[in-house]
């Protein structure tokens, strides 16, 4: 009778230990597991039960979802909201769906064929987004916020969890459809109001261009950009600010003009029959950010429901870490303090944006430096206080 040696048994014994760990990941697993929609329907079952029956805001049991859009620049910190919608259970968010134009010129030049993509997405149709998704797979931000990709390839092969029907099957189980896009003007969007069918909601983020700017300028992709211009950020506000005038004006009595005022803050709220549209700052979320997210949530229509715990936020003006008790808001994407820019920028670069977006920071009442030496972000008084 043969003896083996105890290190060939102990090899003996690994190699049987690794085939049944294979066998039981490769094979056995994956058909424990079910498929993605399965999955996420089961998902999203549990994590809104109690908001009771949603049958009649899923696309798959042919009703219509609660749809929403944001409306944001890239840098004017767009991921603090996202952060949030991409935690509430229930919702389902096209994040940067436009990110296969690069930037807001590509995109406008094809307006029409950018819009009827979006009004697809909206409706979990993929068939006309092949290069968003070419894209989006190599962008880790994106694999973040977009859809429930985050978990279903976590579980699930790339090729199964990126496939065009299974990402519509894993949209149509949501009632709640929020769009997040930066590459295109507000005044192209808007069209999207008149879109039978959507009953669409949009929400405008703006921010201070001087913030806004410092934040592009630590970004690789602001190199070379005509995005990444202080003055073709500045024209855009103008441009927006004058949509929200059309809008009053175009609507008057369709119309109501609506002010929530927190603290510093204001809130546009736009009336249109059952179409809405608003506006927050990005310094409002950081300043009372509790106040703003609920804003927010009841704007679009979707329930927030979160347990009370002891939370850590950065505070808006210093940056410190404080503990507050109070809703338990993730802010893993939030941690750059609204007012970080008056210590990091030169003299010399904040006057640079001030002098070519004089007109964007009145129209959205930011006030302008004047006397940099006794400049304190702790006192400095960002808001005119005109409205």
């Amino acid at each position: 009778m043969v003896q083996l040696s105890r290190a060939t048994k102990l090899t003996g014994i690994c190699v049987c230990v690794y085939m049944s760990y294979v066998v039981f990941v490769f094979f056995l697993l994956p058909s424990l597991i079910p498929d993605p929609v399965t999955l996420q329907r089961a998902v999203v079952a549990y994590k809104t039960r109690h908001l009771g029956d949603l049958s009649n805001y899923t696309l798959e049991t042919g009703g219509q979802p609660l749809r929403s859009l944001l409306v944001s620049f890239r840098g004017s910190g767009a991921l603090t909201l996202l952060d949030n919608l991409a935690h509430q259970p229930g919702c389902y968010q096209h994040y940067a769906p436009l990110i296969a134009y690069h930037n807001r010129s590509t995109a406008q030049m094809n307006q029409s064929q950018v819009l009827d993509e979006l009004v697809s997405l909206y409706n979990c149709n993929y068939n006309k987004s092949e290069q968003m998704i070419y894209w989006g797979m190599r962008s880790a931000v994106f694999r973040r916020f977009y859809g429930a990709q985050s978990k279903t390839c976590l579980t699930h092969s790339l090729a199964e969890c990126w496939d065009p029907e299974v990402m519509a099957g894993v949209c149509k189980v949501h009632p709640f459809i929020n769009m997040a896009v930066y590459n295109l003007r507000l005044e192209y969007l808007v069209s999207l109001l008149e879109r039978k069918g959507l009953n669409l909601r949009i929400l405008l983020l703006v921010r201070d261009p001087r913030g806004t700017m410092y934040m592009r300028r630590q970004s690789q992709w602001c190199v070379g950009e005509e995005d990444c211009d202080a003055k073709t950020l500045c024209n855009d506000m103008v441009r927006d600010h004058k949509v929200a005038e059309i809008l009053y004006k175009n609507y008057p009595r369709r119309f109501e003009y609506v002010m929530f005022y927190t603290f510093y803050t204001f809130h546009y709220i736009i009336y249109i029959g059952i179409i809405h549209y608003s506006v927050i700052r990005y310094e409002d979320l950081l300043e009372r950010p509790e106040e703003s997210i609920n804003l927010v949530f009841d704007f679009y229509g979707i329930p927030i429901d979160r347990p009370k715990t002891k939370a850590r936020h950065v505070r808006p003006r210093g940056g410190e870490v404080v503990e507050t008790l109070g809703w338990d808001f993730p802010w893993k994407y939030s941690n750059q303090p609204a007012y970080e820019w008056m210590d990091k920028m030169t003299v010399a670069d904040i006057q640079a944006v001030q002098n070519v977006c004089a007109e964007a920071m009145e129209l959205w009442d930011y006030r302008p430096i004047q006397d940099f030496e006794r400049l304190s972000a702790d006192k400095f008084e960002l808001f005119l206080g005109k409205a």
